[in-house]
Order: structure tokens, then C-alpha cells, then sequence
């Protein structure tokens, strides 16, 4: 990918973490809220369908005067921990000012329910987007996702996950959730060690996060720990991806995006890894740090370049 052909300012990005702290959970991102550029059109809640018998909601972002084509669309998953978080933040909708339309997605947090739940809803996200795609002037066999942290773990998932019991019942039927590029940022992807380096605990107690996903420890269903790890699913034909983590990323180390990078080599998946050098897991330098390389504005090129590769050519 050829950054500099590609080179447009982008807005300070609200989505990810301050630099590392020393803690045993993934925190969810300190974000301030969004403010959309005068040329994007905001519409709140809007129903997506259920999960757990509740309505689930997205967050658009678009452009005010659409393209005359059909527009390439990018679903944001947000982070958190699987724990909190909020879809209210659209983190995506700076691509919204490019031509993009962009859609925060609700899904349902651990505390509320566990692993599939998760996948589910984000799938649930994707078929709602693809069924209303003549309303909303998508395209619908060019939608991208987007995701950091706990987030990055999700759109892995939507990425390579393609079994029917991940689809769930919360609505549209029959619609293909399949997503056509995927940008992970710093996202956990085998759990098939159980919680061994991320985020890990004293002994032999499992992370927090990742307890509260599966509601189960480790030892006792390594099974559904696997479920949920998408570098096990890795496969040929899996939609292109762009992997972005942090090399001092301390609570989900960079080893978990290599493995990803190396299983979807391996598929012959078309895959690019940026390492961003003195990032943590909000891709921030700690405080007193040199400043990261590449800085922000350099990674959202990257980003965008990524999308418009894949999704509007």
C-alpha cells in the first residue's frame, strides 16, 4: 500500500486509550464525545434489531450531500473490555467526510451476557447494514469494519468467523454478514492459552476481561475459550485486513497481532501489519516517552488508504 498516494488530513482520532497503565483489566478508551464536521449528517439510535430479547442500536455518520454512486460503508466496534464502552462514540465517522457512510455498533457487554453475544450482535450489525442498503445508498458488497481493543478482537471475528451459530437471531435472516476488509487495532486473537499474557493476573487467576467474556474460567471450558479466538479460524478467502499495534503495548502484547499477521500470510490472506513503534495500547507513547512512530496523522492515512484500496475500488 502506497501511503502517499493516498495523503489527506484526518481529524485527531477520540477512540483509543492514554498510554499504558499498570493493570490487570482492559480499561475501556477515556473518549470525549464526538463532534461530526459541518459536512456530516449525525442520525442517533437507530434500531439494528435485538439481542437478548432488546433492541440493539447504531450510531450513523454520513455524508450531508452523498455521492451521486452507491457509497462504500464502515461499521465501528468499540472497545472496552467487552465490559463497557459505548456505541454512542462512532469513531469512524471521520471517514464520513471522504464518502463513507459509517455506523457505530450496539452490542451487548458481559455483564449483560456472554460469549457468542458478542459476535452475534456484530453480525447482527452487518446484516441490518447490508438489508438496508437501498435505503441508506451502500453499497452492499462493500462494507469494511473497524475496531480497537476489545473491538479489534470483534472485527478479527467478523473477519474470519463464517460458522451459521455465530450469526444469532436478532434479525435478518438470510442476509450475508460477510465483511469485505477488516482494520484491527490492537485486538486480542487466541485465547487458546487461556489468559497467558493478557492482561494476566497474579498466579494462576485468569484475566478479569476475558473471565467476564466467557463466564467461565479457563481450566474449566478451554473449549469456549478457543471459540471465541478468530486466529483459529483463519482461512483462505478471508477479506483482506490491516493490523496496527503498539510495540511497548503492554495489555495486549504485539505478539497476538504477529500470530494473526502470520496465520493469514499463511491462507495466502492479503494482510498488512503496522507496528507502531513506542505505542502502547492506545497506540500513545507513555508519559515522558520519545513520540510514537508513525505519529497519528500517519496511521489514519494508513487507514483510510486501506479502506479506499478495498472498498471503493
Amino acid at each position: 500500500m502506497n501511503i502517499a498516494h493516498h495523503l489527506f488530513a484526518f481529524l485527531a482520532m477520540a477512540s483509543l486509550a492514554v498510554a499504558d497503565e499498570p493493570s490487570t483489566t482492559l480499561r475501556p478508551p477515556t473518549q470525549p464525545a464526538n463532534q461530526a464536521p459541518p459536512n456530516v449528517e449525525v442520525i442517533h439510535d437507530v434500531d439494528i434489531g435485538t439481542g437478548g430479547g432488546r433492541t440493539l442500536h447504531a450510531e450513523i455518520a454520513r455524508p450531508k450531500n452523498p455521492p451521486a454512486t452507491l457509497m462504500p460503508a464502515v461499521i465501528w466496534i468499540h472497545g472496552g473490555g467487552w465490559a463497557g464502552g459505548s456505541y454512542k462514540s462512532n469513531d469512524a465517522f471521520i471517514l464520513a467526510t471522504k464518502g463513507y457512510f459509517t455506523a457505530s455498533i450496539e452490542y451487548r457487554l458481559s455483564g449483560e451476557a456472554k460469549w457468542p453475544a458478542q459476535i452475534e450482535d456484530c453480525k447482527l450489525g452487518v446484516r441490518w447494514l447490508r438489508a438496508n442498503a437501498v435505503k441508506y445508498n451502500v453499497n452492499p458488497d462493500r462494507i469494511g469494519c473497524w475496531g480497537s481493543s476489545a473491538g479489534g478482537h470483534l472485527v478479527a471475528c467478523l473477519g474470519t468467523m463464517d460458522d451459521p451459530k455465530f450469526e444469532g437471531t436478532g434479525g435478518h435472516p438470510g442476509v450475508s454478514s460477510r465483511v469485505q476488509a477488516v482494520c484491527d487495532f490492537s485486538g486480542p486473537t487466541d485465547f487458546s492459552a487461556g489468559s497467558a499474557g493478557i492482561q494476566r493476573t497474579t498466579g494462576k487467576k485468569d484475566a478479569p476481561a476475558l473471565l467476564g467474556l466467557f463466564g467461565a474460567p479457563f481450566r474449566e471450558n478451554p473449549e469456549l475459550w478457543k471459540d471465541g479466538s478468530p486466529v483459529l479460524y483463519v482461512k483462505p478467502g478471508d477479506p483482506p485486513f490491516l493490523i496496527v499495534h503498539g510495540d511497548k503495548d503492554k495489555t495486549v502484547p504485539i505478539t497476538q497481532s504477529e500470530n494473526l499477521l502470520m496465520a493469514l500470510k499463511k491462507a495466502e490472506v492479503s494482510v498488512e501489519m503496522l507496528i507502531v513503534k513506542g505505542g502502547g495500547h492506545g497506540l500513545n507513547a507513555a508519559h515522558g516517552d520519545p513520540p510514537v512512530e508513525p505519529d497519528r496523522k500517519a496511521i489514519n492515512e494508513a487507514v483510510a488508504a486501506f479502506f479506499d484500496e478495498h472498498l471503493k475500488q
